[in-house]
C-alpha cells in the first residue's frame, strides 16, 4: 500500500469523542470504515454516498472531521471541503485522493485548507491517528474561539464599566466642584474669622472677617499673615492674672489642667488681635490621601478666585498632613455684657453688706436681752436669724470677692509666707472636725506619715497669707466634708521643677522651682464629666448630689491661685477619693 507516513505511526485513544462524517460515493469504503472506527473508537459516525446529500446535513450535525472521497460524481472532493469550510471554519478536513489525484491534493491543502490528504489504499492505523489528530485541532480550535469570544464579551463588559465609572467620576466631580463653591462662599462671607495653621503653628490661610480684624491693628495691617507665626497675630486673654503662653493652647489637651474642660479633638479659648477680644474654637486638622480637596486655600483672599477643587495647595499627596483650625468669634457685646453684670451684682451685694450688718446688730440686741427678756423660743428664733443673716452675709462677701478677682480690682496684701506655718495651723484648727466625723487628717511635709507633723524646710512663697489660707481652709474642709466616717485626709508638700511638673501651667510659665501642695482624701469622688466644670462658678462639686454650699469656694479658689501665678486642679476617680493639688512658684 502507498502511504504518506511510515506505518510505524500508531494511533493513540483519543481523549475525546468527536463526531466525523465520512462522504464517498463507494458504499463499500463508507461501509468498512464505519465498522471499523465503530469497534476501535468512540466517536460518532455519520456516513454519506453523495456530497450533497452530505453537504445539507453539515449545518445540523457540525462534525469535528470530515473526510471526503477526492473523486464523486456531482461534485468533487475539493468543492464539497470548500463548501464546508464556509459552513464550519474550524473543522479539519481530511481528503482521501488516488496517486493520479496527489498533484490535486497537494494543490487543495493550499488553496482550501486541507489538513492533510491520504493516499489509496490508505494504513488504518494512520487514519486514526489522522483522526485523532484532527480532533484534537478541531478542539483547541473550538476553545480558542472560545476563549476569543469570552475575551471579547469580558473586553465589552470593560468597557461598558469603565464608561460608567466615568460617568460616576464627572457626576462626583460635579457634585465636589458644587460643594467646594458653598463652602468657599460660606469661609468668605462668614462673620466668623478663620485661619489654618501648620504643624509649627504658622499661618497657612486667612479668611477675609480675620483679614478685617488684623487691618484694624497698625502693626499688622501692613504684613501679609500668611506664613507668620500665630504669636504674632494673636495674643491670650485672661481675666484673672498673667495668661499662660499662646502655644499651650494647641498641646494635647489630656495633659492639660484637669480642672479646665478639655476634649482630645477640640478646645476654646479667649484671646486678642490688638483690643479686640475673640472667642477661638481650635480643632487639629488631619488632611487624608483620600480627600479630593483641601478646601483651605479658599481661606486666602489672594487665590480664592484660581483655587482648584481637585488640586489644591492644602492636599497632601503623602496621605495626611496635621495642623491646626481656628475660628474666631467677636465676643465684644458679650464682654460688655458681663461687665455691666457683675458692675450690677457687686454694687447689688455691696450695698446688702450694710444692712446685713445692721440687722445681725440689731438681732444681737434682742438675743444679749439688751432689748429686754425673751423666751426660750423667741431665744431659738432669734438665734436662727442671726446664723442665718451671716450665712447670707458670707455669701455676699464671698461675691464681692469673686467680683473683685474677675474686675482685676482685689489687692493682695503680699509677704513672705511660710506654707508649713500655715497649713500646720490650718490642720490644727481642723483636727478637732476631723477626728469629730471619725476621720483621720495626717499632714505630710518630708514624706512622713506622722499626724499633724510640721518641718523647717523652707516652704516659703511670695503671697497674701489670707488669701492663701482661704484656699487651703476651702480644699481641707472640703475633704472633710466630703470623706466619710472612718476615712483618711492626707496634706501633702514638696518641692518640683517646672519641667518636671506633669501639669502645665494655665497662668504663668515660672521657671522657678514649684511647690506642690496634695489634698487627697478617701471620700466618693468625682464622676470623670463634672470635673471640667468643677472649678467653674456655682458648680456644686458632682452632678449625682447637690451640695449645699454656694458652688464658689472653688471658683474662688482658682481666682487667688492664678492671681499668685500658680495653677489649681483635681484628680479624682469614683469610689476612690480626689487629690486636689496646688502649684506655687518657691520664693527665689
Amino acid at each position: 500500500m502507498n502511504q504518506s507516513q511510515p506505518q510505524s505511526l500508531q494511533a493513540p485513544a483519543s481523549a475525546r469523542t468527536g463526531t466525523l462524517l465520512i462522504v464517498d460515493d463507494e458504499m463499500m469504503v463508507t461501509s468498512s470504515l464505519q465498522t471499523m472506527l465503530s469497534l476501535e473508537t468512540t466517536h460518532r459516525i455519520h456516513c454519506y454516498n453523495n456530497p450533497l446529500d452530505a453537504l445539507a446535513q453539515v449545518e445540523t450535525l457540525r462534525p469535528d472531521v470530515i473526510i471526503s472521497d477526492f473523486s464523486m460524481p456531482g461534485m468533487d472532493g475539493i468543492a464539497f471541503l470548500r463548501a464546508v469550510k464556509e459552513i464550519l471554519p474550524e473543522a479539519t478536513l481530511i481528503l482521501l485522493t488516488g496517486y493520479a489525484d496527489k498533484e490535486n491534493a497537494i494543490q487543495a491543502i493550499n488553496t482550501v485548507g486541507i489538513y492533510r490528504y491520504l493516499e489509496k489504499p490508505w494504513d488504518n492505523e494512520e487514519l486514526k491517528l489522522s483522526i485523532h489528530n484532527g480532533l484534537e485541532r478541531s478542539h483547541l480550535i473550538g476553545d480558542l474561539r472560545q476563549s476569543i469570544q469570552d475575551l471579547t464579551e469580558t473586553r465589552a463588559e470593560l468597557e461598558r464599566t469603565n464608561r460608567h465609572l466615568e460617568q460616576l467620576v464627572d457626576e462626583r466631580t460635579r457634585d465636589l466642584r458644587s460643594t467646594y463653591q458653598k463652602l468657599q462662599s460660606i469661609v468668605q462671607n462668614t462673620a466668623d474669622g478663620i485661619l489654618t495653621l501648620d504643624e509649627d503653628l504658622c499661618i497657612t490661610a486667612i479668611n477675609p472677617a480675620a483679614q478685617h480684624w488684623l487691618n484694624t491693628v497698625p502693626p499688622l495691617s501692613a504684613l501679609n499673615p500668611v506664613g507668620l507665626p500665630i504669636e504674632k497675630v494673636l495674643v491670650p486673654y485672661s481675666e484673672h492674672g498673667k495668661p499662660g503662653p499662646l502655644r499651650d493652647m494647641f498641646q494635647n489637651p489630656a495633659s492639660s489642667n484637669a480642672g479646665l474642660p478639655a476634649s482630645p479633638s477640640h478646645r476654646v479659648q479667649e484671646v486678642l488681635i490688638g483690643e479686640l477680644p475673640l472667642e477661638a474654637s481650635i480643632a487639629p486638622l488631619v488632611l487624608s490621601s483620600e480627600s479630593t480637596t483641601g478646601g483651605f486655600s479658599a481661606l486666602n483672599p489672594s487665590n480664592a478666585s484660581t483655587a482648584d477643587p481637585v488640586s489644591d495647595a492644602g492636599f497632601n499627596p503623602n496621605g495626611s498632613s496635621s495642623g491646626f483650625v481656628v475660628v474666631l468669634r467677636d465676643i465684644t457685646a458679650r464682654k460688655e455684657i458681663e461687665r455691666l453684670r457683675d458692675d450690677f451684682v457687686s454694687t447689688l451685694t455691696h450695698d446688702l453688706r450694710t444692712p446685713l450688718l445692721a440687722a445681725i446688730q440689731t438681732l444681737g440686741f434682742f438675743a444679749d436681752g439688751t432689748l429686754g427678756e425673751l423666751s426660750s423660743r423667741q431665744q431659738e428664733l432669734i438665734t436662727m436669724l442671726i446664723q442665718s443673716n451671716r450665712e447670707l452675709l458670707g455669701l455676699v462677701n464671698v461675691l464681692l470677692e469673686v467680683y473683685k478677682y474677675e474686675s482685676g480690682r482685689q489687692k493682695l496684701i503680699l509677704d513672705t509666707v511660710n506654707l508649713t506655718d500655715l497649713i500646720g495651723g490650718i490642720g490644727q484648727e481642723l483636727e478637732a472636725l476631723a477626728h469629730n466625723r471619725g476621720q483621720t487628717l495626717v499632714l505630710n511635709f518630708e514624706a512622713s506619715e506622722n499626724t499633724l507633723a510640721t518641718s523647717t524646710k523652707p516652704y516659703l512663697v511670695h503671697g497674701d497669707k489670707q488669701e492663701l489660707k482661704r484656699v487651703m481652709v476651702n480644699l481641707i474642709g472640703n475633704a472633710i466634708n466630703f470623706t466619710p466616717k472612718g476615712g483618711e485626709i492626707q496634706v501633702s508638700m514638696r518641692l518640683k521643677s517646672p519641667a518636671g511638673s506633669a501639669q502645665r501651667a494655665t497662668a504663668s510659665a515660672t521657671e522657678r522651682p514649684l511647690i506642690q501642695i496634695c489634698v487627697a482624701d478617701t471620700g466618693r469622688g468625682i464622676p470623670a464629666q463634672d470635673i471640667p466644670l468643677l472649678f467653674q462658678r456655682f458648680s456644686q462639686g458632682t452632678s449625682k448630689q447637690r451640695s449645699s454650699g454656694s458652688g464658689l469656694g472653688l471658683y474662688l479658689s482658682r481666682q487667688i491661685v492664678e492671681a499668685h501665678q500658680g495653677q489649681i486642679w483635681v484628680e479624682s476617680e469614683e469610689n476612690r477619693g480626689s487629690q486636689f493639688y496646688v502649684n506655687l512658684p518657691q520664693l527665689g
